[in-house]
Order: C-alpha cells, then sequence, then structure tokens
C-alpha cells in the first residue's frame, strides 16, 4: 500500500472511531508513515584553517606626478660690510682663541702662542 493509500485509510479509521482510532492508527501503522529524515538546517562547525598564501610580486614603478607650485620669492639679503677686519681690541662680535705663532723648544717641544681674535670695525 503506498503512502496515499495509508493516509486514506487513517482517514477513514479516525472517522469511524473518533479520536481513540486515529490514535490508535498511527500508533500501529508509524513506521509506514515515517518518511526519511529532512535536513535539520543547522550550521555545522567551521572546517581547519588553509595555508598561508604567497606575497605577491611589486608593480611597476607609477608615472610621475606633476610638478609643485613654485615657492614664494626670496627676501632681499642684508647689506654687508664689503671689508672685515680681525683684530683684539674693539670687537663687533664674539671672540675666538687662535693659534698666532708656533715654535719649537731647544727640548724638542712644540710651543703654541694663542690670542683672543674677533671681527673689529
Amino acid at each position: 500500500m503506498g503512502h496515499g493509500g495509508r493516509l486514506v485509510l487513517t482517514c477513514v479509521l479516525a472517522v469511524v472511531f473518533g479520536f481513540g482510532g486515529a490514535v490508535a492508527a498511527v500508533t500501529v501503522m508509524h513506521d509506514s508513515l515515517r518518511g526519511q529524515q529532512g535536513t535539520t538546517g543547522l550550521t555545522g562547525a567551521p572546517g581547519p584553517a588553509g595555508a598561508d598564501g604567497h606575497d605577491g610580486v611589486d608593480g611597476a614603478t607609477g608615472p610621475r606626478g606633476p610638478a609643485g607650485t613654485a615657492g614664494k620669492a626670496g627676501k632681499t639679503a642684508k647689506a654687508l660690510p664689503s671689508q672685515i677686519d680681525l683684530g683684539v681690541a674693539g670687537c663687533i662680535g664674539q671672540s675666538v682663541n687662535v693659534i698666532t705663532d708656533v715654535t719649537i723648544t731647544p727640548q724638542q717641544k712644540l710651543k703654541l702662542t694663542k690670542k683672543q681674535v674677533c671681527v673689529v670695525k
């Protein structure tokens, strides 16, 4: 008997014997009424991670970008004196220690003479 026939028989028994007959018919023919289990729709656990991929290669160098805009014009330089003299008195700036003479002593030692020198007017 096919699935359609069993269903009709169950309905007839339910009509003839009422609710109790339907329960009895379903209990007796339980295995024949049961079909295959359908899919549950549940997502399974994730699989293992795959192997890392290989690094890509560098691409070709792109074209040169456009030139930037020109900068602001520079300021005029301060006028410097046309002549600068060095001396030891009347300094207009910081002085520096300069070696002015070198001599060798009879004991074969080097003797240096130093003076403070600066820019003068």
